[in-house]
């Protein structure tokens, strides 16, 4: 597992010496609050860590990016980690964006900016290039709690194969006319990269938006 992990951070000791102290840093978090349901080193390694490398070399996201209800910073802190570009952790649970600033500080990660609350109130004041959203909800609403910001363009959703009835959703819901399917792209995690997951860029329209 390092090795092939060590190989897909371009040889970068550093990146993935980080990788492993934030690991340490969840599971020691974890027996103080229910931060993240990822349990085990195969896990974290194999599906988080891969995730963010696929999403750090997708070409996908623009800078800077938004990990909107980051939690324990998957994959916000990860990518941070990988790719060194510009992040806004949003979360709005007081005890997980304490743990996300401690994170920072320890992993002296100055590329990243934890703000405590929800998401669409740092985007009323500040820009950022791309949402990205994991494991916060469906995309209606999703999109329903950002629509009316003006401060983003793209919005990037982690999603496995049940994906197909949210873009089903959207294609019928006027709600979500605003934003349109840009690109996406498929990869595999796991031990034996057996299962399937995808990356949905949606490009927002402003002059499409609905009240």
């Amino acid at each position: 597992m390092s090795n092939d992990l060590l190989n897909m951070l371009d040889g970068d000791r550093k990146k993935f010496e980080r990788i492993n102290i934030f690991y340490s840093l969840i599971q020691a978090e974890n027996m103080k609050q229910n931060l993240t349901r990822i349990r085990n080193e195969e896990e974290f390694y194999f599906d988080c860590v891969y995730e963010a490398v696929f999403l750090t070399k997708s070409g996908l996201v623009d800078y800077p990016a938004m990990d909107l209800g980051s939690g324990a910073g998957l994959p916000g802190i990860l990518c941070a980690i990988i790719d060194s570009k510009q992040w806004i952790l949003a979360e709005s649970e007081k005890n997980k964006a304490e743990f996300l600033k401690r994170a920072v500080i320890e992993l002296s990660l100055d590329n990243v900016c934890v703000f405590y609350g929800r998401g669409e109130e740092y985007l009323r004041e500040n820009r950022v290039n791309t949402i990205v959203a994991k494991a916060v909800g469906p995309l209606d609403r999703i999109f329903g709690w950002i629509r009316k910001c003006s401060t983003w363009n793209n919005l990037i959703l982690l999603k496995g194969p049940k994906w197909e009835k949210e873009e089903k959703k959207l294609l019928e819901t006027q709600k979500c006319s605003g934003i349109k399917i840009s690109n996406t792209h498929k990869y595999n995690v796991g031990a034996r990269r057996d299962r399937e997951r995808v990356f949905i860029k949606l490009v927002r329209d402003p002059g499409r938006l609905t009240e």
